[in-house]
């Protein structure tokens, strides 16, 4: 047995030279105060705090990005054990020293270093400013004359720091823009895991070796992103009607096939449009109009109502001026993408392996994974929009099996010396030249098989955040939603079947607003590999 405690500390990373940036606000401070401002419908230019970025780190004798993690112990154990037994039923089960069984467990720490100031290098406010000059007279354009001289000066761009991005005069526009913003939680922490195992060995007569194992990890405070900024369930202090609510009403009436002007008037609309611009709804759509019958008439924003499009539709309110800032989505960023813990995952395997050692001409491998992996985020955290959890206000929606599960696995792999020429079954006693022809053929080969990976249906619908497809909602069965690839035709569908596809389509839906959807409920196909191998040996004469 062996026991055993790893300690690491990684620092929170820093720019040597002073080159570093940071926001002066708690991101996750800010989804609490928009949580309890979306509650009570309050809303205006400076009900959330502005991201306002200056110089931090300890080039900058100031903050760093997060507060050191310094409790990162990792005990392991580990042990081996080969029982003995010399008579009875249990050396029929375990043998005399053929059989090992063996375990272990450990606590894993990340390094996650690089990926957090890939991800805050994107946008720092300070440093990633430009500036250009651009001269549209081919004739008069600067020319190259000497190494020594330059065309032309660009002046450096100005640098305001500290510097408030997407505000002006107090009035936060970013969401107007489709403006993105990128963060790292203040409270972060290292990753870990918890990684354990067992496994069951037995040396079985013929030269064979049995293997049986189960490996296990709990992945927690997994390295995600959250968007701070993602649409919140506003309520209309007036009617007190809430946001999600008024969407789904129009959503329902257009599937109904609800004529526009028939559309029943929602307080929600009828209240924030009118009480923002200071005007009646008939003054700012026409006489007989209603406020949500005027939102209604832009096929753009009809179709995000269709779809449960809660994200582009709240952008394209405040964009329009219907709405104002912070109603719904912030109102300095559409998406306030921060990095954060609150991603989590499993994995359980079955790993069985049979192996022969060489002898009588055959040796081979077989290995066969039976597994199941889940997680609430698959995708790599350090991708710009990208690792997202779907909804922040329950990060546990979406979990699931993890984009790369893979439930059956199978690799095997062999040597066969076939039984031809001097000393074999078939010609044994062939003299050296007739041997030369017929001896020292061999067969190997190696053979994959996985199961299918599992995928989403798309909607391109954002209901929460404004830049996170959430896929479509499983209201049948999963097998409805099976069927036969087809290569025919200009594209590779999935749904071959005509009645497949119909069927299909009809166990999902689309999103409601403010939901998510199922995800990675489907299987695609499955993959197997077989290379076959037919090689001749030769004596040289030497």
């Amino acid at each position: 047995m062996n026991l055993g405690v790893r300690y690491q500390y990684y620092s929170p990373p820093y720019e040597k030279n002073g080159f570093q940036a940071g926001n002066d606000v708690d991101i996750s401070e800010l989804f609490a105060l928009r949580q309890r401002n979306a509650a009570a419908g309050i809303a205006s230019d400076s009900s959330e705090p502005f991201l306002t970025y200056s110089l931090i780190g300890r080039g900058n004798n100031a903050r760093p990005y997060y507060k050191g993690d310094k409790n990162n112990f990792g005990p392991r154990v580990g042990f081996a054990w080969a029982p003995s037994f010399s008579d009875g039923p249990m050396k029929s089960v375990f043998g005399d020293r053929k059989t090992s069984i063996r375990g272990g467990a450990a606590v894993v720490y990340e390094r996650t270093a690089g990926a957090l100031t890939f991800i805050q290098d994107q946008l720092s406010y300070l440093f990633d400013n430009s500036n250009a000059i651009v001269n549209g007279n081919l004739a008069s354009d600067p020319r190259f004359t000497g190494i020594g001289s330059l065309p032309v000066s660009v002046p450096a761009p100005v640098i305001t720091n500290p510097n408030t991005p997407f505000v002006e005069d107090g009035f936060p526009f970013g969401n107007q823009i489709g403006a993105f913003n990128y963060a790292i939680a203040q409270n972060f922490q290292t990753p870990y895991s918890y990684e354990y195992s067992i496994g069951f060995q037995r040396e079985l007569p013929g030269d064979f070796l049995l293997d049986v194992s189960y490996a296990g990890r709990l992945g927690k405070k997994l390295f995600t992103q959250a968007d701070a900024a993602q649409t919140m369930n506003f309520k209309d202090p007036v009617s007190g009607q809430l946001l999600f609510d008024a969407l789904n009403n129009i959503q329902t009436q257009l599937q109904n096939g609800v004529a526009i002007a028939s559309i029943t008037a929602q307080p929600w609309f009828e209240n924030q449009v009118s009480s923002y611009n200071g005007l009646t709804c008939a003054q700012i759509f026409g006489t007989g109009r209603s406020c949500t019958s005027g939102v209604v008439a832009s096929a753009t924003r009809r179709g995000e109502l269709f779809r449960g499009d809660s994200g582009d539709l709240v952008q394209n309110l405040f964009q329009n001026g219907f709405i104002g800032p912070n109603v719904g989505i912030s109102g300095q960023f559409s998406d306030n993408l921060y990095i954060t813990n609150l991603g989590h995952s499993r994995y359980d395997g079955l790993l069985v392996s049979l192996q022969k050692r060489f002898s009588h001409g055959l040796q081979f491998d077989l290995n066969y994974t039976f597994s199941h992996s889940k997680d609430n985020n698959s995708s790599v955290g350090n991708t710009v929009i990208g690792g997202l959890v779907y909804d922040l206000n329950n990060p546990e929606i979406g979990y699931g099996p993890s984009d790369f599960d893979i439930r059956h696995l199978i690799n095997a792999n062999f040597i066969y010396e076939l039984p031809f020429g001097r000393g074999k079954w078939i010609g044994g006693e062939a003299n050296s030249f007739v041997n030369t022809f017929i001896g020292g053929w061999q067969l190997s080969g190696i053979y994959t098989y996985r199961s299918g990976l599992p995928f989403s249906v798309g909607t391109n619908s954002f209901p929460l955040s404004f830049t996170l497809e959430s896929p479509a909602v499983l209201i049948g069965s999963v097998p409805s939603g099976s069927g036969n690839i087809s290569t025919t035709g200009p594209n590779i569908n999935f749904f071959g079947d005509p009645a497949a596809a119909a069927a299909a389509l009809a166990s999902f839906r689309n999103v409601r607003n403010g939901e998510t959807g199922s995800r990675n409920v489907l299987r695609g196909p499955s993959f197997w590999n077989f290379d076959l191998s037919l090689a001749k040996n030769f004596k040289l004469p030497w």
